[in-house]
């Protein structure tokens, strides 16, 4: 049994909650972090332990052992328990443990201040259970007798009969809940004229479970009149829309407790606490107090049971999470601050085409959400909403989106019959109008964005204040959630056109209809990240007739920079110039907001020219699109004349929308790089203040860390404790392989094999797949896991990959065939390996793991084939 002691706020951070409790570890983690919590401590639960151990007192335990929940409050169980509380009570604590008490009372300067005694077991205030308002708090003990006689009234009211039988409920043995007790200085007053303020909040609605508002209740005073009932809160809502906390409701009282001012300050800090303790998911019930002047964290639990908000047809029903978009959209584990600005951008704006034709969605719902540092969508609620509003089958949704998952059931038949089959007939043609006008509210967006994004490098951001810092990034995200929006109805364009044009050809040609469908999409020129690929290849016949180039690239190591210092005359320089002015805003994985931009450091694609340099493809990978198409149009000429020209309309149309959905991408992306530049001129700021060891750790806060500082709300401390377990637990994720896929219910979380394994889906030739893009290749396999590994792959290598963002396109260029363990058509690599015409086949889970790396490979993008052939 470990030596009972009193744990300050650092050491009880550092010890846990098998020994502080929730509370007291929690409050640990909070002062660890920066947050303002009182002078205090923990005694750890060893204490407990050690009373309950006394022969008197572990007699009266052994017999209160086998009592189950329902016989909590029978008369001779509540006899039992009022002797074991009375036992307690007048039992002396050991010596040891007044003598540790004594010492920390005066260490602290806390020996003649007013103390708050709470309790803090070992399995409360935790994910799983909360013990909320069972165990016993005093207040405003005074001196050491007093806070020793309420250590052991803490001790004592784990043995009420609510205690028990919540415990027995929770099938918690006694002695898994042993208690530890916090020591806290009472707040108040900040000065004479100064007015306290008390209360909870909720970074949820913990009554509907909505997770896009926080909930705030605060009484004048001390918070426990509000717990008692002695004072009616004022309610105040707060809404989180965005990214803009609003105040949308004040209820409860006549006055007002709490400014506009302060309560959005409030929810500021509770939207912290909810990123550092709940990693923005795991929403936080907190006890605060305000003295007039700051706001001071009290508790802050985890809230349990919180109900799922979700569609009338899923409720009660478990949850299908779903990778299969994400990890390719937003690869690996997203740092907290990419995290933290895309989760309520998603909320924004992930289902605005359903919403857009009237389409009424349930609030509060929690869409997408991160599991091992992963983000997954609710696949079960969007497969509902995209069949109940448009009649899209499950199986389709899936197939746009990419991945390998379960279907939810829907009703057998037509969707289109009935009342409701007409709703959604007509929700089908409004969304079909909207398609029409996509490419008219992208072409009015595009030269806004740009000037905006021109505007912003030009920012002078050493000569910023941080008022003017922050006023920048609210305006800049304001005027780039409009294109946030247009880029989901672009998406939603691509998908239905992609659907059109596969079907009609389908209904005409059968199984061969959808691989014509994948070559008519081939050579457009006008997909920008295609296009970025193209003029790499126009950057290596630059640099092949410019000598100084030539020796400038010969050179190692290679200076990512160096080129800067060619001839203003160089051909490659000024061609390497109008590259990164058109896409220097992009990287790899460039979703990462902490990922440098290639404007930053354009290595990577150096490395690409040299490779391209030294293995010059035998033709321009223009040309080979060019074929491509001409080989379609062949094949459509011996299609009856009356469908010719709708099949040509409907392509055209899927292809300007497939260009539409990468330019959209890279405006976004373009957004993303002078955000990026000015948090990383805050990440200076802090560490030229002393707060973090560089600027890049900036990117482990979340997006309210940096606006708080900004604000003054906050000014750093703790700032290095918090990057440091934000980067080992990022390290953690990484290090592990989660499911593609897992079902979440009121148990908990279970991952799911898909009966679509790799395994299952190979034969002796070899694995199935979803044809992205048509055509057959055959070479040997380099199986990449990240493009940093590009060295390994040569030209006419089939490209395996885990899925692919624009950071791969160079590596497209030099390969044959492309396989993806993840994809849909409309992801990127579908879109790209169709505008360059080179087969593409995805959704083999695992099947990196069952390749051998150089092995010989046919990849059939007609017929979506992944074949075996014979090493050579």
């Amino acid at each position: 049994m470990s030596q009972p002691r009193i744990l300050n706020w650092d050491e009880a951070a550092a010890a846990g909650p098998l020994r502080c409790g929730g509370k007291g570890w929690n409050l640990g983690r909070l002062h660890r972090y920066g947050f303002l919590v009182p002078a205090g401590g923990v005694l750890s639960a060893d204490a407990y332990t050690r009373l309950l151990s006394v022969p008197p007192l572990a007699t009266l335990r052994a017999s209160l052992a086998d009592v189950p929940a329902a016989k909590a409050a029978d008369p001779d169980v509540t006899r039992r328990l009022d002797a074991m509380q009375t036992a307690i009570q007048e039992h002396e604590l050991p010596p040891e443990v007044r003598d540790a008490v004594a010492a920390f009372l005066d260490e602290q300067h806390l020996a003649d201040v007013p103390l708050a005694v709470r309790s803090s077991a070992v399995a409360e205030d935790g994910a799983a259970a909360s013990f909320a308002g069972i165990h016993h708090s005093s207040l405003h003990c005074i001196g050491l007798d007093a806070v020793l006689r309420a250590i052991r009234v803490c001790y004592a009211s784990l043995w009420t009969p609510a205690a028990l039988a919540y415990r027995r409920r929770l099938a918690l043995s006694d002695e898994q809940v042993a208690c530890a007790v916090v020591l806290c200085a009472m707040i108040g007053p900040y000065s004479a004229d100064s007015r306290q303020v008390s209360g909870v909040a909720f970074s949820c609605d913990p009554r509907t479970g909505w997770r896009d508002r926080l909930r705030l209740s605060a009484v004048p005073g001390l918070g426990d009149a509000l717990v008692s009932g002695r004072e009616q809160p004022e309610e105040i809502t707060v809404v989180l829309s965005a990214g803009h906390l609003r105040i949308v409701e004040r209820a409860g009282r006549g006055e007002r407790i709490l400014s506009d001012a302060h309560a959005l300050e409030l929810a500021r800090l509770v939207w912290r606490i909810h990123w550092a303790l709940g990693e923005g998911q795991q929403p936080q019930d907190i006890e605060w107090t305000q003295d007039g002047r700051r706001f001071w964290l009290l508790q802050s639990r985890p809230v349990t049971r919180l109900p799922p908000a979700t569609v009338p047809a899923r409720e009660g029903r478990p949850v299908c999470w779903s990778s299969a978009n994400t990890k390719e959209a937003i690869p690996g584990v997203p740092t907290t601050m990419t995290w933290s600005i895309l989760q309520p951008t998603l909320w924004s704006i992930l289902y605005v085409a359903p919403r857009a034709v009237g389409y009424r969605l349930p609030p509060g719902m929690e869409i997408i959400r991160r599991y091992v540092g992963r983000l997954y969508f609710d696949l079960s609620a969007l497969q509902w909403i995209f069949y109940d509003c448009f009649g899209v089958p499950p199986a389709a949704t899936d197939r746009l989106l990419g991945g390998q998952q379960p279907q939810i059931d829907v009703p057998p038949g037509s969707p289109f019959l009935g009342r409701r089959g007409f709703a959604r007939l007509l929700a089908s043609l409004r969304l079909f109008g909207l398609m029409l006008t996509v490419p008219a509210r992208l072409a009015d967006l595009t030269p806004r964005i740009r000037a905006l994004v021109r505007t912003a490098r030009a920012l002078d951001l050493l000569a910023l204040t941080p008022g003017q810092m922050l006023d920048w990034l609210y305006r800049h995200g304001d005027r780039s959630l409009p294109l946030g929006l247009v880029f989901q109805l672009i998406n939603a364009s691509a998908g239905g056109w992609h659907t059109i044009l596969q079907g009609l050809l389908r209904w005409r040609m059968g199984e061969r209809g959808p691989a014509l469908a994948a070559k008519l999409l081939a050579g457009s020129n006008q997909v920008t990240s295609a296009d970025q690929g193209y003029r790499l290849f126009d950057l290596a016949e630059a640099a092949r007739h410019d000598d100084a180039a030539r020796d400038y690239l010969a050179r190692a190591p290679l200076d990512p920079h160096g080129w800067r210092g060619l001839p203003a005359t160089s051909p490659f320089r000024r061609a390497l110039e109008r590259w990164l002015a058109d896409f220097g805003h992009r990287a790899v994985y460039e979703i990462e907001i902490a990922n440098p931009r290639w404007n930053d450091d354009p290595t990577y694609l150096l490395e690409q020219v040299r490779f391209l340099l030294a293995n010059p493809p035998s033709r321009s990978p223009r040309d080979a699109a060019r074929a491509a198409r001409a080989d379609a149009e062949r094949e459509l000429a011996r299609q009856t004349f009356f469908f010719r020209p709708l099949i040509r309309w409907l392509a055209e149309r899927t292809r300007r929308a497939a260009a539409m959905r990468e330019t959209g991408k890279s405006l976004l992306v373009a957004i993303w790089e002078p955000m990026r530049n000015v948090i990383l001129e805050i990440g200076r700021r802090l560490t030229a203040g002393g707060a973090l060891d560089r600027p890049e750790d900036v990117f482990h806060f979340c997006y309210l860390d940096a606006e708080s500082y900004l604000r003054g709300e906050w000014d750093g401390r703790g700032a290095r404790q918090l990057v440091a377990e934000r980067r080992q637990q990022l390290a953690a994720w990484l290090a592990e392989t989660p499911p593609d896929v897992f079902f979440q219910d009121v148990e908990g979380i279970a991952p799911h094999k898909t009966p679509d394994s790799a395994v299952a889906a190979a034969d002796a030739a070899g694995w199935t797949g979803l044809a992205l893009s048509s055509g057959r290749a055959a070479g040997p396999v380099r199986i990449l896991r990240h493009p940093s590994e590009a060295a390994r792959l040569q030209s006419g290598d089939v490209l395996a990959a885990p899925s692919t963002d624009p950071g791969w396109t160079p590596l497209f260029l030099r390969a044959s065939a492309l396989v993806m363990e993840v994809g849909g058509y409309l992801s990127h690599g579908a879109i790209v390996a169709r505008e360059y015409g080179i087969p593409a086949v995805s959704n083999i889970p695992g099947i990196l793991d069952a390749l051998r790396d150089g092995q010989r490979l046919e990849v059939d993008g007609d017929n979506g084939r992944v074949l075996r052939q014979t090493d050579s």
